[in-house]
């Protein structure tokens, strides 16, 4: 009976089991000098939220070694780990993720902006524009995509893109940035564009790849600082390096380092940002990670770095949280995926709400 238990997962493994890459870095990717921002207690006026999606710790560290052994992430002074179970799953989509991170509740894979049970629920994104701050989003992928969309639309399914559609335009947001143009009809287009203060869709769907798009994220979120920051009151932003997980869900180490390293030069740009305005909370983190990557060998010196993935799907590991700025110091050590909501509101000194139904 054992050998047959062991046969059987023998097996299993076998048809998971993908081949193992080499990435070489080049010298033109390395950063020169990560900027460096501390922690501090003061209220966070602004709030930046940076989501990698599918980026783990793996994908951290095979860019850290890419890039011969810098990355601004890792100057963050906060680190942590975040649980990623879903309501229904112990492996999350990014749907339930993405609504764990932005409302502060579990939810059912495939679910958005709604409980469990099916209730409607705030984001960060509404509480923050409440309480008078300004909001953007700026995204790689379809701004319908999951993560984004946890922050305006309430829907049982993902798929439910025209819906989807319909919230973003009804929603309030001064910056929508990303891709995903094809979602939406010529006449919706026109509105968004008429109540944004920065609007791009850049691709019908997707955006291209980060080799395509160089300094496309980071210029981007530049664009998006200088705007918000005009708002007396302050802002909120959620950033998401949507596609590290596409290219981990094919197991393509190149694409998955290069987007990881393309987000953290969207990270440099904030960190940058940041140093002139310290009453600013940053909280970098990811909503599952994918692909169950492994980093088998590497020289940071060579920028090279050598990885196994062993699934095309998500995994159920805990995700890295960096955090710096004001009330940065709440994101040390392991929380649930949840936790973001209230200790975010807390940093911006709303108070802490738990999550409610509409």
């Amino acid at each position: 009976m054992k050998s047959h238990h062991l046969f059987t997962l023998l097996g299993c493994l076998a048809l998971v089991s993908c081949s193992t890459q080499r990435y070489v870095g080049s010298h033109g990717e390395k950063v020169a000098s990560p900027a460096v921002v501390d922690v501090s207690t003061q209220p966070a006026r602004n709030v930046i939220l940076m989501i990698g999606d599918g980026m783990g710790a793996e994908q951290v560290w095979a860019a850290w070694l890419a890039n011969r052994g810098e990355l601004n992430i890792t100057t963050l002074p906060v680190t942590g780990f975040s649980v990623t179970t879903s309501a229904s799953h112990l492996i999350t989509d990014s749907a339930a993720g993405g609504t764990a991170i932005a409302c502060g509740c579990k939810t059912k894979n495939g679910q958005l902006g709604i409980t469990a049970e099916g209730k409607p629920v705030d984001s960060l994104a509404v509480q923050m524009h409440r309480a008078g701050k300004a909001t953007g989003l700026v995204v790689t992928k379809s701004i319908t995509d999951a993560t984004p969309a946890a922050f305006y639309a309430h829907v049982k399914s993902r798929r439910q893109t025209a819906d989807i559609a319909d919230a973003l335009v009804k929603s309030d947001f001064e910056v929508i940035v990303g891709g995903g143009s094809a979602d939406f009809s010529a006449a919706q287009l026109a509105q968004l564009e008429k109540k944004c203060q920065l609007f791009e869709l850049a691709a019908p769907g997707n955006c291209v790849a980060a080799a395509k798009r160089p300094g496309w994220l980071a210029g981007r979120v530049q664009d998006a600082l200088e705007v918000l920051s005009k708002d007396k009151d302050g802002f909120f932003l959620m950033v998401e390096g949507s596609k590290i997980d596409t290219e981990a869900h094919v197991n393509s180490l190149t694409g998955t380092v290069q987007e990881t390293q393309d987000f953290d030069q969207a990270v440099g740009a904030v960190l940058r940002w940041m140093q002139k305005h310290p009453d600013t909370l940053l909280v970098v983190t990811a909503d599952h990670q994918t692909g169950g990557l492994s980093i088998l060998d590497g020289d940071k010196e060579k920028g090279e770095v050598k990885g196994h993935f062993s699934t095309y799907r998500h995994s159920g590991v805990a995700v890295p949280v960096y955090a710096a700025g004001a009330g940065a110091s709440a994101f040390a050590g392991v929380q649930e995926n949840t936790a973001f909501f209230t200790k975010i509101q807390n940093a911006a000194g709303l108070g802490s709400r738990a999550c409610t139904s509409k």
